[in-house]
């Protein structure tokens, strides 16, 4: 495995066989990291936030759960939590949510997820749904919103593949309650050979 640092509001994306495993990383807390995943071999299908949580019936995946498909399959399982609180609910930011919500320029996480994936045939209007890794959303009736993560320095996620994939990890770019205040790395422990394409150096 090699570690990989992921400088704030950047991105990268790898490739992983059936049985391959990796590890996303808070290494100062408080961050939240961005995860789409495409079967390798047919990209129309993809990680879904909605079949996840109908199959699994949670809003908060952790040990042991699957992540599913727009066709129902798996495509990542959780072998190991640290954190435990991940949002499903939310889609990545972009120029105008950094815009409206947070006063910031950027492209943020779909912008860079739409760099590293678009050599793949990835189009942006692919990138509408996420696991926001480590992310923390507060639900009271029918209201939901955003609150300070919980991960704490070092905390780290484990997944392991259960078919082919195509994998896109952001370090979140919104400098605001999102990641309690201050847009920070994100490390990934990847199989040697297993990294394509970064957003930085």
């Amino acid at each position: 495995m090699t570690r990989h640092r992921i400088p704030a509001r950047q991105g990268l994306s790898f490739e992983l066989s059936a049985g391959e495993s990796f590890e996303i990383v808070d290494p100062e807390g408080a961050q939240v990291a961005d995860l789409v995943a495409f079967r390798a071999d047919d990209h129309a299908e993809r990680f879904s936030p909605k079949y996840t949580y109908r199959r699994e019936g949670t809003l908060r995946p952790s040990t042991g759960n699957r992540l599913y498909t727009t066709e129902g399959n798996a495509i990542l399982r959780i072998v190991d939590d640290d954190c435990g609180v991940h949002d499903l609910l939310y889609g990545p930011c972009n120029h105008w949510i950094l815009e409206e919500y947070y006063g910031q320029d950027g492209i943020g996480c779909r912008g860079n997820l739409s760099e590293v994936l678009g050599p793949e045939g990835i189009r942006t209007s692919d990138l509408q749904e996420t696991m926001n890794v480590f992310m923390k959303s507060a639900i009271e009736g029918d209201r939901v919103e955003i609150v300070e993560p919980d991960s704490e320095p070092g905390d780290s996620i484990g997944l392991e593949a259960e078919m082919d994939a195509l994998v896109g990890v952001t370090a979140c770019s919104g400098e605001a309650v999102v990641n309690a205040g201050e847009a920070k790395p994100i490390d990934v422990r990847l199989p040697d050979g297993a990294l394509l394409r970064t957003t930085f150096e």
